[in-house]
């Protein structure tokens, strides 16, 4: 029987550790491990972990010297899974583990890839839509690689996959445009994300802009593109102001203009702050890529060996 890792990134998530346990172990008849991944909790997370490994010896753990991101958490998870199938999933429950054999069913029909889409979230505000809805409109265009709105990080793989995506040793790591770049035979599924029983989301107006950002610089140069172009037509358009205003002075129908050279520098000086906004980003990436630095530092383990 082929072994299943269940990767689970997890930060203070302490009350959820024993239901989904749980849940996996009712829903799950394969062979199967719980790799979760401690990202820097600050409550009793780490503790509840271990209290389950003692009544199971299938579930693992790896935990983080501190908080280091959900990203760098899943790509640790891939990296010590030992399945032949893999499943990233959250730890909040709102990754029904219900639709795990629905995943691992398309798995054995010869899909490499399994991905899920929210249909809907139960007790999510219109904000946290519109934002998400902005966030997906955004990231698609400005990006070269399209990402589906709404499909999460619950996804399913087999062992090519992940070998796939572990030969990227980027810092910036934006998993969900590295799975749309890898292609492969790939299906989408949905389901309904039920309302969290314990805690509260971890990803904040913040942390969505900073992994649009992620993403951004990770997968395409369009912003430096549109810039270019800005730049192009905001010179086009002041060199044709430039010729109008010394044939309007030869003519002697020069007026006072504060207004309009007001309007015209704080546009120009707004286009070069923004040009100069973008090109900073990736020069960050590029400063963050040369470093070179780990993606996260372990603190402790369970049940397993780094």
């Amino acid at each position: 029987m082929r072994l299943l890792s269940i990767i689970i990134p997890v930060y203070n998530e302490a009350d959820n550790i024993k239901p989904l346990c749980e849940e996996i172990s009712h829903y799950v008849k394969t062979d199967y491990e719980i790799f979760f991944i401690d990202d820097g909790s600050t409550d009793g997370t780490f503790h509840a972990i271990n209290e389950q490994s003692l009544r199971d010896h299938r579930v693992k753990c790896i935990s983080f010297s501190r908080n280091f991101g959900h990203q760098n958490a899943l790509m640790c998870g891939m990296e010590h899974a030992n399945g032949e199938q893999i499943i990233l999933m959250d730890g909040d429950l709102q990754h029904p583990p219900s639709v795990i054999p629905l995943l691992l069913s398309r798995l054995d029909e010869g899909y490499d890839l399994v991905n899920t889409r929210r249909n809907k979230t139960a007790e999510i505000g219109f904000i946290k839509k519109s934002l998400a809805g902005i966030f997906y409109a955004f990231i698609n265009f400005i990006s070269d690689v399209p990402v589906k709105p709404n499909v999460s990080d619950f996804k399913a793989f087999n062992r090519k996959v992940l070998d796939s995506v572990l030969q990227f040793k980027e810092r910036d790591l934006f998993l969900r445009g590295i799975f749309s770049w890898i292609g492969f035979r790939s299906i989408i599924i949905p389901f309904e994300a039920p309302a969290r029983i314990h805690g509260k989301t971890k990803y904040s107006f913040n942390k969505m802009l900073l992994l649009a950002l992620k993403g951004t610089t990770s997968f395409s140069f369009k912003p430096l593109r549109v810039a270019l172009l800005l730049g192009s037509i905001v010179s086009l358009a002041a060199f044709s102001f430039g010729i109008y205003a010394v044939i309007t002075y030869y003519r002697g129908n020069t007026v006072p203009g504060w207004t309009s050279l007001i309007i015209a520098v704080m546009f120009l000086g707004g286009i070069q702050l923004l040009s100069i906004g973008l090109i900073g980003e990736y020069i960050a990436s590029l400063f963050s890529e040369s470093k070179r630095r780990p993606l996260y530092l372990v603190k402790d383990v369970i049940n397993t060996v780094i």
